[in-house]
């Protein structure tokens, strides 16, 4: 008799994949959460032999690792369709088959996973929010906490079912063909097109220096950053920050610094910030 996993197991099985983050360990990062999620596939496709079970969940006991939340809930749905199919006699499918399929797609779904919800998704929504509070709303933070998790669960719940839905044969096309790859790019461009954007609106630096030639007042600032490039010198900084980063030096550090130097440069009268 087929047996076949209902929306009801894999309502379970998606839901439970944000454990992965909740039982981390450094030994295999996101495995124990990955297997605890499994535990409904599993019982609901061997419902009457225990020994079985914990066979079946042991394979899942490996190194696992990828972004869990956005994109990354698709490589759980195709589990869970392999699982069914090797339920169902599908003699092909063996532990190494879904753990080799599982352990391929952790880097790939990772690197879209990530810059959709580190490099899009949050920078966008956390902008919003910080305007609002900025202003004196208190709605900021609730939109965030609202609008990210619809997000969070939105693009979640569809990757599970996609994966599910179209299975490993999906998944192997996509990275056969540079899908996974080409998507990747775009949405890294997204995401540096929206820092960008961020950079130029929120560090508000300008140099406010004026000098005297000859008689003649020279505003630094709007008679010739502006002119030029009006979003110099915010971009300076952030770039700044990010070469200091790149060198490795300490968070905490770069903070120092950015504090001393404001400081000095405010009063000096170099740095400052725009009015209104």
């Amino acid at each position: 008799m087929e047996v076949k996993l209902t929306k009801k197991e894999m309502l379970k099985n998606w839901a439970l994949t944000y454990s992965s983050e909740t039982a981390y360990n450094y030994e295999r990062l996101q495995a124990l959460g990955q297997a605890n999620a499994m535990v409904p596939v599993i019982r609901k496709l061997y419902p009457d032999d225990k020994e079985r079970q914990v066979k079946e969940l042991k394979k899942y006991f490996v190194f696992y690792n990828t972004e869990p939340s956005f994109i990354g809930t698709m490589i759980p749905g195709v589990a869970a369709a392999m699982e069914e199919q090797r339920a169902n006699g599908a003699e092909d499918i063996t532990d190494e088959t879904i753990n080799s399929l599982r352990t391929g797609l952790m880097g790939p779904i990772a690197g879209i996973g990530d810059t959709v919800s580190q490099g899009i998704v949050y920078p966008i929504l956390a902008g919003i929010a910080c305007s609002l509070a900025i202003d004196g709303s208190y709605v900021g933070p609730i939109f965030f906490e609202i609008a990210y998790k619809a997000c969070l669960i939105g693009f979640g719940w569809n990757m599970y079912r996609l994966g599910y839905q179209k299975g490993k044969s999906f998944i192997l096309t996509m990275l056969r063909e540079g899908t996974i790859a080409r998507l990747t790019e775009i949405f890294s461009m997204i995401g540096l097109m929206v820092v960008g954007c961020m950079t130029a609106s929120r560090v508000n630096v300008v140099i406010p220096l004026i000098l005297n030639i000859k008689g003649v007042e020279l505003n630094v600032q709007e008679q010739v950053i502006n002119a030029l490039m009006p979003g110099l010198v915010p971009l300076g900084i952030t770039m700044l920050v990010y070469w200091l980063v790149r060198k490795k030096v300490n968070i905490n550090l770069i903070i120092l610094i950015i504090f001393v130097l404001g400081i000095a440069l405010a009063y000096l009268g170099v740095l400052g910030i725009p009015e209104g």
